[in-house]
């Protein structure tokens, strides 16, 4: 094999269960970067937003971020690649959510995120999970109103994160997103829907980056955990699921590696790109 970009998912791939870059996926990916090859975080989160932890591995360039809807340069400080929703379509997803007594709502604009002033200040009492709470803070700017800040400034997101109490409410979320034709609908955990545009996917966004890099699929190898990760899987020439991943996305990668918690990241890139 030829690899010469590998994307990385980050939480259940990259970082483990406790949120953390084990010392040896921190080695195996400072090993592929020293090597040349591009390695590339692929994340729902938001540029701003990406874990303190991909600061362990120095000489990353270029960001997937927001599910694929943005691609960065970190070493020229701008934006290569974006897919956004429109104003509208952001109001009308915003109006939906109101209906679910269960629903939050965040908005990824230009990097940032913003949520409501009310999640901010009881982030626990939102679903967000301890592990995430400092990064949730540390990431999150609150606006009274969301989507008077959107109408606003007529603001173009990258995408939408909601966050379900209720499992059987976002569900019936879920049925109702999927039948918009403008959205691609995904999730990183069964309690939340994450909405970009259509075209807007890790996948579209990995395919641009390389496009870009003049790389073919032969030459990429993806490996991630979750549904958000299947477009890139789907696109990767050589795609690797984590242990922990669901048999969904099990089904859509050519090889499974070792879980979260054993270094699982670590042991594909040995097998796929060392040996």
């Amino acid at each position: 094999m030829n690899i010469k970009l590998l994307a990385i998912d980050m939480d259940g791939t990259a970082l483990n269960s406790m949120n953390t870059l084990s010392p040896g996926n921190q080695a195996a990916l400072e090993r592929a970067v020293q090597a040349g090859i591009y390695v590339v975080p692929a994340s729902g989160r938001q540029y701003t937003g990406l874990p303190p932890e991909l600061e362990k591995v120095k000489g990353i360039r270029y960001y997937l971020c927001s599910n694929g809807a943005v691609v960065y340069d970190r070493a020229q400080k701008k934006v290569l690649h974006q897919d956004l929703m429109s104003c509208s379509l952001a109001l009308r997803i915003l109006a939906q959510l109101q209906q679910y007594k269960s629903a939050s709502a965040d908005v990824y604009i230009d990097g940032k995120a913003y949520t409501s002033t009310e999640k901010y200040q009881n982030p626990s009492q939102f679903g967000v999970d301890p592990y995430h709470v400092k990064n949730f803070l540390r990431s999150r700017t609150p606006k009274d109103s969301l989507s008077a800040f959107v109408r606003g400034g007529h603001l173009r997101p990258e995408k939408v994160f909601s966050l379900f109490l209720d499992l059987q409410e976002c569900r019936q979320c879920w049925d109702v997103f999927s039948a918009w034709p403008e959205l691609a609908v995904t999730k990183t955990i069964e309690s939340t829907i994450e909405l970009t545009n259509r075209t807007a996917t890790k996948g579209g966004g990995l395919k641009a980056l390389a496009s870009l890099l003049n790389l073919s699929p032969a030459e990429v190898m993806a490996i991630g955990d979750g549904h958000n990760d299947l477009p890139m899987l789907d696109w990767a020439g050589t795609s690797v699921a984590m242990g922990n991943a669901s048999d969904q996305v099990k089904q859509h990668a050519s090889f499974v590696t070792d879980s979260c918690d054993s270094d699982g990241l670590a042991k594909a890139i040995t097998r796929f790109l060392f040996s």
